[in-house]
């Protein structure tokens, strides 16, 4: 039984880890829908403004291509995390997770579109077989995840940046106007491990309480957060997937989501603490 399957009820820490064949899936899965929205994408829209403040759409491609780098090897792994790169991002008030990202935009600067496309179609398959023989060493560095905590590297590469990719196809299917797709099984997966990762924060921001979270949606599914005091919390999963990213402002999510409790204080207490490592 999952979430997915009506009347049922998964308590989010029964969710399973991701299986290595599940993070191959979701990561090529999520590749493929990537590439086929970018080769929609011509003209103004590369230059429009994405839901990440300091990006445009050309420049969330460029953030994949950081990922890229990042999942080649050993070195590749080093690269990403270089303090000194990071350094003037950092002290411009960014974590060291957004620094590092914006380290690796500013480095393709100058690159033409063919070019940061070409570098995710052609060079991401390697990197998801890259990542592979990264095992140990990227198990041993942890790296700071804001609400979260500190995360090992392997889990950010095998878990996190297909999330990332996710969310950034949403961010540029959203600036273009451009359709984006669906199915049950890479989306829902792709969701049931957002949750997971959910339920380790609710559990430090919401002491004493519970959320019975309902997604909508063709991948959706109904889940328990937390331990204590339930709220029954119901969302569209985009909208679910913007809020738990922090694309979603509280005021937003207080329009588009339906809270069963009436306490206004409760409400934005519990809307607030969805968050999720992307």
């Amino acid at each position: 039984m999952t979430a997915s399957e009506p009347g049922n009820i998964v308590d989010a820490r029964d969710i399973p880890p991701l299986t290595r064949e599940q993070t191959d899936q979701l990561a090529y899965g999520e590749l493929d829908g990537f590439v086929r929205l970018l080769d929609q994408i011509e003209g103004a829209d590369w230059d429009r403004p994405t839901a990440c403040d300091l990006w445009s759409v050309r420049d969330v491609v460029a953030h994949q291509g950081g990922h890229v780098q990042a999942g080649m090897g050993l070195r590749g792994m080093i690269s990403q995390l270089n303090p000194k790169l990071a350094k003037p991002f950092k002290k411009r008030g960014m974590n060291t997770l957004d620094a590092m990202n914006e380290a690796q935009v500013e480095m393709r600067r100058e690159w033409s579109i063919e070019e940061l496309v070409g570098e995710v179609r052609a060079r991401t398959p390697e990197a998801i077989v890259s990542r592979r023989g990264m095992r140990w060493p990227a198990r041993l560095v942890r790296v700071p995840a804001p609400d979260y905590g500190l995360i090992r590297v392997d889990y950010l590469l095998h878990v996190v940046f297909p999330r990332d990719m996710w969310i950034h196809r949403l961010d540029i299917a959203d600036a273009t106007g451009r359709p984006f797709s669906m199915t049950v099984e890479h989306d829902g997966l792709m969701l049931e491990h957002v949750v997971r990762d959910m339920d380790r924060i609710i559990r430090k921001r919401l002491p004493g309480q519970s959320i019975r979270l309902t997604v909508d949606g063709p991948a959706g599914g109904t889940w328990k957060l937390g331990r204590g005091d339930e709220t029954e919390v119901t969302m569209d999963i985009l909208d679910f997937m913007r809020a738990s990213s922090g694309r979603l402002a509280l005021a937003r999510r207080l329009e588009v989501a339906e809270v069963s409790t009436a306490d206004a204080a409760l409400k934005e207490r519990v809307l607030g603490s969805l968050a999720a490592v992307y």
